[in-house]
């Protein structure tokens, strides 16, 4: 389900109970609480069992978790004294989705009658009109028991009218309160606190209780789209963290582009994409202005414009705090402040990628051959600009394998990988990898085309030993780093490359990666889309968008045997131009290949980003509506 739209009528909404600053004949009002209604009740109910069963494993911890808490929350407090803030938020909704199913299993645990859920929200005058729909339609909706505190009521004000006459029924004295909170680590105010946090010493007292505490953006999105939530519209207009109308824009590094000034129409205006789109999660508050001292130059105050409108952003004036840069065609390119060009997790305060040499072989344990291939990786590295940071040996033992690779992973950005591959009994580095990294062996359908194509016969049965070499990871990509077509691609599995121990042919791979690792710096942006659709319904529009952007890669990757999600998409600017003729109906089967010559790069990476961009926007406006459940940062991270 989408964003929810907002509703121009004001109609009363007989849960919506609204709470003035002075709400001292305000106790048997606070202390009411109305049945829930059955169909509600049964709904939260089966949510909770939804939940639980989930099997996503990038959600099934992070919500079992949240659930748990939530558990020792009503147990401790119960059902009367467990209260969720409610503001519209994305943070907000996921919170109240999960009180709900935790509020309903409480109630048919303990047989006590349901009561309905009471959330609070603090209302002001420069809130989205957007926000305050969404907020009476999901009251309604859900049954909710809303205190809404009137304008001018401060937050621990009110906090105090709750806390203060939080009074069961028949007790004199208010009882112990759990307050209910979306507050996660990345947060400014979440210093300090954990999943049970004492309110501050100037609050009242309170425990707040944090569910989501540990999730990241892409939790809280892959979490919404995932469950088909309903959320605020305004997040499908590109905004990523909501204030108030006087201090939040779009996140500027969701702009497709920054329109045309002086433009008369809606297509030249600003477009952004929806929330769920954003890669860079530090990118989530970049939407929010900075508030500025008053002076008493009225010249000096800065005004916020705002929208208010439905579908694609359309902001006639909007001035973005630091603007997007310009192409020759007028579009922007990439986010504001933000250089996305490496993809890899950059540990070195230089900009270096951190680099691990993974040396397998007994036989260089026991002293049998010398290790020649460390010091030619050095000199590669070293010539490149690469930082080599480790050099581990190991045996052909694959549990030691998995353990060296494992530690590596926290250690460095990069893995090369020497031995251990081959025909033989001891080729155990591909299946070590797989194993390290959670992946499956499969058959992989380029690998078995460019055996049959060494072979010259396409259509040729493979022998056991040709399988044995196109079984590779479930995720591995082919690498062509040469423009000799006698050459073999190197095998990469996220952020592990594969070589040949031999050093013959380990010299040579190794100086065409480490040419491309620093190529990375000059990467274009690259996105990578986890959807919930299977790949066999969207490989039409891949393709079109293959043929449409021939400036760009595309890789698609079908997971057959997950619950929830089913493909993954990635694009990346290549750094040669293609024409739409050069292109051939198999376009996609090298789809993944990157061929590295720095003699061929004819686009600059503002080109290439701007390439990725459009080919993203056309690529997302045709998959069906919920296809994308996340956005991350590029094609390297580990995919859960």
């Amino acid at each position: 389900m989408s964003s929810i739209a907002p509703d121009t009528s004001a109609s009363p909404i007989p849960n919506w109970r609204a709470i003035p600053a002075d709400a001292t004949d305000y106790h048997e009002h606070l202390a009411a609480r109305p049945n829930w209604s059955d169909n509600q009740y049964e709904a939260s109910l089966e949510l909770y069992n939804r939940f639980m069963s989930c099997s996503d494993s990038y959600m099934n911890s992070e919500i079992k978790d949240a659930l748990n808490t939530l558990d020792h929350a009503f147990r401790l407090y119960g059902q009367h004294s467990v209260i969720c803030s409610f503001n519209g938020g994305k943070d907000a909704v996921v919170i109240l989705h999960l009180v709900r199913a935790a509020h309903a299993h409480y109630c048919n645990v303990t047989g006590q009658p349901p009561k309905r859920p009471r959330v609070v929200y603090f209302d002001h005058k420069d809130e989205f009109p957007e926000v305050l729909s969404f907020l009476r339609e999901s009251v309604d909706h859900y049954d909710l028991d809303m205190l809404a505190f009137e304008m001018g009521v401060k937050f621990s004000d009110g906090l105090k009218i709750l806390v203060d006459r939080n009074i069961l029924p028949g007790c004199d004295t208010p009882f112990p309160m759990g307050f209910v909170l979306g507050t996660r680590s990345s947060d400014p105010n979440a210093n300090g606190q954990d999943r049970f946090a004492p309110s501050s010493h100037w609050m009242p007292p309170f425990m707040r209780v944090n569910p989501v505490l540990e999730w990241t953006y892409g939790h809280i999105w892959h979490f919404l789209r995932l469950f088909q939530l309903p959320y605020c519209q305004l997040y499908d207009q590109g905004y990523t963290s909501l204030g108030t109308t006087k201090d939040t824009l779009p996140c500027p590094a969701l702009a497709v582009n920054t329109g045309i000034a002086g433009g008369g129409t809606s297509s030249d205006l600003p477009k952004f994409w929806p929330a769920y789109m954003l890669r860079d999660y530090s990118m989530e508050r970049a939407g929010r202005v900075k508030k500025e001292k008053e002076t008493s130059s009225r010249d000096s105050k800065k005004t916020i414009p705002r929208t208010v409108s439905s579908g694609d952003t359309t902001i006639s004036d909007v001035r973005l705090s630091d603007p997007l840069p310009q192409t020759d065609t007028g579009s922007s390119v990439t986010g504001v402040g933000q250089d996305d060009s490496s993809a890899f997790t950059l540990n070195d305060s230089d900009g270096n990628k951190a680099v691990g040499i993974l040396i397998i072989g007994d036989e260089i344990l026991k002293g049998l051959t010398i290790d020649q291939n460390t010091n030619v990786a050095a000199k590669a590295l070293r010539k490149e600009c690469v930082t080599l940071a480790r050099v581990v040996v190991v045996s052909d033992d694959q549990d030691e394998i998995v353990k060296e690779i494992r530690r590596l992973q926290s250690e460095v950005d990069v893995i090369i990988t020497s031995g251990g591959v081959g025909p033989t009994h001891d080729d155990v580095t591909i299946k070590s990898v797989a194993a390290s990294l959670g992946q499956d062996m499969i058959l992989h359908a380029e690998m078995a085309d460019l055996l049959r194509e060494k072979m010259n016969n396409p259509d040729g049965e493979l022998t056991p030993a040709q399988e044995k070499m196109a079984t590779l990871p479930s995720n591995a990509k082919l690498r062509y780093l040469s423009n000799s077509e006698s050459d073999w691609p190197v095998l990469q599995c996220r952020n592990i490359f594969i070589l040949p121990g031999v050093p013959e042919y380990f010299s040579k791979k190794i100086e065409s990666v480490a040419a491309y690792l620093s190529s990375q710096l000059e990467r274009s942006t690259a996105y990578r889309l986890v959807l919930g659709v299977e790949e066999a319904s969207i490989v039409d529009t891949l393709n079109e968008a293959v043929i449409d952007h021939p400036n760009v890669s595309f890789g698609s990757y079908p997971f057959v045997s997950h619950p929830d999600y089913k493909t993954v998409v990635t694009l990346e600017g290549t750094l040669y131009e293609t024409n739409v003729g050069e292109l051939k109906e198999t376009s996609l089967t090298k789809r993944n290949s990157a061929v590295f010559d720095r003699t061929a790069v004819t686009m600059s990476k503002e080109a290439r980003d701007r390439n990725v961009r459009f080919a993203l926007d056309d690529l997302i406006n045709n998959l069906p509506e919920e296809a994308v459940l996340r956005v991350e940062n590029d094609d390297l991270t580990p995919l859960n």
